[in-house]
């Protein structure tokens, strides 16, 4: 796409696309999207927030009715949020593409037509998710042909829906029949999404969140992205790091590193959550006075007693990053969280609805308690570091819950330590 003369948007969408038909145990249309863009004409970064809220029929009383005394990770009653890649897509081509939604979903739309090789953690996840995906009946129609690493993964339904979103829009999925198959399918097996659910969903451009880290502008993804936690692990990391040895593998250097995502980690459960239902104190997490007396509690010799951390599955998630000559630079985290997700698959859509709705509690008044139209808190983040106000890394990973732990690592050996990326790898 970029040899074609696309942006960096152009070629993230039909990365994203693509990977939802080869990584469909990660990834896909069913899933959500978290994204930090700079546009090399205004010298500005943009996030866009990619997230879907809980359905309307998604309450207490629903669970409690079904027998379950907390959200299930797996099965129809998981799949309780809307899926808002489809609607990230969109986003970013229509307001810094050049390229038309048809041709950048081309690809993803013939693999699934033809047959896509069958990675080895695509093989992998279809034996290790076997007895989930058999009691689905969607799942044991679009992936009962890729049991084998040889095999091609054929997914004509999925070719179907790229096809659609491509030369349909936006509205075909969230407001038509992609909607109607997606209510179709959830009424029957017990699942509380519904077509006005995905019709009333709106992902948003809203304002990246960002610290100072060893003279670069740190920007990550804001709430109910997990993204503030990193820029708080940085900043204890960098008010410490006088104490730590240059030795990339030494003792005192990973102490440091997991000291610091610790105490981001207990601030993250604590705070994170929909800042439409409780915005996070983020300029109060972050001030220097703060950071500062966190940084003087790590002990060089011990651990801190820091509170249980509300750690999950890793799950499965993509992250990629496209620059395109003009410098333009966008960051991407594309999601259906564990395997498979729900492990509930549309059959006429071929999709596999996510499960990060499994991250609410049904607890009331809790930060993260489930309600209808509240989204859920999301380990996804996106990530840049700028120098002279222009990125000069653009990073992320999968890893789930680990996610902070990771950019915190990378950051510091590819931005403090000058790194080549492979080597901080």
């Amino acid at each position: 796409m970029l040899d074609a003369g696309g942006t960096a948007a152009d070629a993230a969408v039909a990365v994203g696309s693509t990977l939802s038909v080869v990584y469909p145990h990660m990834t896909g249309i069913g899933g959500d999207l978290f994204a930090l863009y700079f546009d090399a004409a205004s010298g500005s970064v943009y996030s866009y927030d990619g997230s879907g809220a809980a359905g309307a029929l998604a309450t207490h009383e629903f669970f409690e009715r079904s027998g379950f005394a907390a959200i299930p990770e797996r099965g129809p009653a998981a799949a309780l949020t809307v899926p808002g890649a489809v609607d990230a897509w969109f986003a970013l081509r229509e307001r810094f593409g050049s390229m038309e939604m048809s041709r950048l979903v081309a690809p993803g739309v013939a693999l699934a037509r033809d047959g896509a090789p069958v990675a080895r953690s695509v093989a992998r996840a279809l034996i290790e998710e076997r007895e989930l995906l058999e009691a689905d009946e969607g799942a044991r129609t679009a992936y009962g042909s890729g049991r084998s690493e040889s095999a091609l993964l054929v997914q004509p339904a999925l070719a179907r829906t790229l096809e659609n979103i491509g030369s349909r829009g936006r509205d075909w999925f969230y407001a038509g029949e992609g909607a109607a198959a997606i209510d179709r399918y959830c009424a029957r097996i017990g699942s509380p999404l519904r077509a006005p659910d995905l019709a009333a969903h709106r992902g948003a451009w809203v304002e990246p969140i960002r610290a100072g880290f060893f003279g670069f502008d740190s920007v990550t993804t804001a709430p109910p992205s997990q993204g503030l936690a990193l820029l708080i692990a940085q900043s204890i990391y960098e008010e410490f790091a006088g104490a730590c040895a240059a030795d990339d593998v030494s003792a005192s250097f990973v102490h440091a590193a997991v000291e610091a995502t610790r105490f981001a980690y207990a601030d993250r459960d604590e705070h994170v959550c929909d800042p439409s239902y409780r915005p996070a104190p983020i300029k109060r997490l972050l001030a220097r006075d703060r950071i500062r007396e966190l940084g003087s509690r790590i002990d060089a010799d011990r651990t801190v007693d820091h509170p249980p951390i509300g750690a999950a599955d890793l799950g499965g998630t993509t992250y990629y990053a496209c620059v395109d000559v003009h410098g333009n630079a966008v960051s991407v985290i594309q999601s259906i969280y564990q395997h498979f997700g729900s492990c509930v698959v549309v059959p006429d859509l071929g999709i596999a609805l996510h499960n990060r709705g499994c991250w609410f509690t049904l607890d009331e008044g809790r930060p993260r308690s489930l309600a209808p139209g509240r989204r859920p808190f999301h380990t996804l983040i996106a990530n840049m570091l700028l120098r002279e106000g222009r990125p000069r890394v653009v990073y992320g990973s999968m890893g789930g819950d680990a996610q902070p732990q990771t950019g915190l690592s990378l950051s510091i050996r590819i931005g403090e330590r000058g790194m080549e990326p492979q080597a901080a790898i």
